[in-house]
């Protein structure tokens, strides 16, 4: 039986486009990508990924260069920006959801000379209100009144180009993630981070395994859990578009799907929705869940007969930090796990200090292993050095760990909340409302989900000016104008004043934990526009 798990340990083979052609010497005939019917072996990825390769070339774009990607989750958008890295370019997944000024900013940030679109999102780039940098724009799918290049003529070529000079260490992705400042920070990683992220999950593939992405692929979930790990275990990786309650389980059975990732309240929602005969009538045999409560765990087991729920804590910038197998280990409600072997660890205080066995610190961390994390904030030296202190990686957020050395999540450092698994930057929010006439001040905070413990639903108070008659409606309505639908706060509340401490800055605590009198959206029926 050929050999299906490339050596992505050794650091010099960490090169994506040749774990790519060694699959297709290897593995050829093994299926690798899937949408639908649409199905692509290891040796189709590679032709078809050495074709795109010579056709960005031939409109320009060289080692160091960005791919823009405005796309939805599809097999596509993975092999188009896998012919990019070819060329030793950074290919860049940015936010579908954003318009208007956030997209503007998002190609700004980008420094994107070329960009691919899917044909049912060109629409948004004449409301973006910046395409500076933008030289050419490929659309993927039949887009009327588009003149220039397709993706699918970008394919007609010989693909005979040479790959790129290409060092473990160069920059293969870049997405974006949430700062503290609202910015976003364009998390990148190289070759090697990516290569070795799916070596370690590559190891644990069995031959018929199916992974089901169903998540955005600007994020770097499906990537890593998904994409990763299929390409150098040489698994398959089933791509939809999007997450559906109501069609979840017929699109496992569809695929013969055997593990998925779901973030944030998906799997609550599938918990919530009636119970059907077929419940148990699936393939899925691992899911990864997060984060999913440990006293939770039988009840997900006993009504959809799923095996496993491994649990893991990470970051964009590090994958996976700690992890929590399912493995019969009597883990508590909070516990983050153990630190993965590749990392070292320590929680520190405010002066870098490692903190005693069951004191709080911040989770900070250093790679055992070269270039097996992020290689810092695209375009942003600054923040990259801002969370490097005396060597150590400053997650932001906090911890402590038992004499077993188990770790438990507390609570976060940075100014954001997590939802439905993603980072909501809260100064994005209020740099948003700031522009907004009638609006004074205006602070964004989190109030505790009523579905996952660990997460916050969005909420802003607001106060107008003195001459102006505001509403939360008008809020709302104004964000979901010009801002993607995940920043419409859940609460909005007009307000005399904010709670300031002695220093004039606002108390969001006391804001969090005030009495109920907020605009709900939930309960008016706002339902913000995709």
């Amino acid at each position: 039986m050929p050999n299906r798990l490339y050596d992505g340990d050794t650091y010099q083979n960490r090169i994506l486009p040749r774990v790519i052609s060694w699959q297709a010497d290897n593995n050829g005939d093994r299926l690798f990508l899937r949408q639908d019917e649409r199905r692509f072996t290891f040796s189709d990825t590679d032709a078809l990924v050495r074709r795109y390769a010579q056709g960005l070339y031939e409109m320009g774009l060289r080692k160091g260069d960005v791919l823009a990607l405005l796309m939805k989750p599809s097999p596509d958008l993975v092999l188009v920006a896998f012919g990019a890295a070819r060329l030793g370019a950074i290919f860049m997944p940015l936010c579908t959801d954003y318009k208007a000024a956030f997209l503007g900013n998002s190609f700004e940030l980008s420094r994107a000379r070329i960009l691919v679109v899917d044909a049912d999102l060109h629409e948004r780039l004449a409301g973006a209100s910046t395409m500076a940098t933008i030289e050419h724009v490929i659309v993927n799918g039949d887009c009327p009144g588009h003149v220039g290049m397709t993706l699918e003529h970008l394919a007609d070529n010989p693909g005979t180009l040479a790959e790129g000079d290409i060092h473990p260490s160069d920059p293969a992705i870049v997405w974006w993630s949430s700062g503290t400042t609202g910015r976003p920070k364009g998390v990148t990683h190289t070759h090697s981070s990516t290569v070795y992220r799916g070596w370690r999950g590559g190891q644990k593939l069995a031959a018929d395994d199916v992974l089901y992405a169903c998540t955005p692929m600007y994020l770097g979930s499906p990537w890593n859990v998904s994409i990763w790990q299929s390409l150098v275990g040489a698994g398959q990786t089933a791509i939809d578009p999007a997450f559906s309650v109501s069609r979840f389980w017929d699109r496992i059975r569809y695929y013969q799907a055997t593990s998925t990732i779901l973030l944030g309240a998906m799997h609550v929602h599938l918990l919530q929705a009636p119970e059907r005969p077929d419940d148990r009538d699936h393939t899925l045999r691992n899911g990864f869940f997060v984060p999913l409560r440990y006293d939770q765990m039988d009840t997900y087991r006993q009504r959809f007969g799923i095996q496993t729920f491994p649990q893991a804590f990470g970051a964009s910038e590090t994958t996976t930090i700690f992890e929590a197998p399912d493995d019969g280990t009597p883990w508590k409600n909070g516990a983050l796990g153990r630190p993965v072997a590749h990392y070292e660890v320590q929680l520190q205080d405010d002066d870098g200090n490692e903190v005693p066995v069951g004191e709080i610190g911040e989770i900070c961390l250093r790679p055992r292993k070269p270039d097996i994390m992020f290689s810092g904030y695209f375009g942003d030296p600054e923040a990259t050095l801002k969370v490097m202190t005396n060597y150590w990686y400053h997650v932001g957020d906090t911890a402590w760990k038992d004499e077993d050395g188990i770790y438990y999540f507390c609570g976060r450092k940075k100014d954001y909340i997590r939802y439905k698994g993603r980072n909501i930057a809260l100064g994005e929010v209020e740099e948003l409302l700031a522009a907004m006439p009638g609006i004074s001040t205006v602070a964004a905070y989190g109030v505790q989900s009523e579905e996952v413990e660990s997460e916050f639903e969005l909420a802003v108070a607001a106060v107008p000016l003195e001459s102006a008659t505001l509403q939360p409606l008008d809020i709302a309505r104004f964000i979901d104008e010009n801002a993607p639908y995940y920043l419409v706060p859940r609460y909005i509340d007009c307000v005399e004043s904010l709670p300031l401490n002695g220093h004039g800055r606002v108390v969001k605590e006391v804001l969090s934990k005030s009495s109920p009198r907020k605009w709900d959206a939930k309960a008016e029926g706002f339902r913000p526009s995709r």
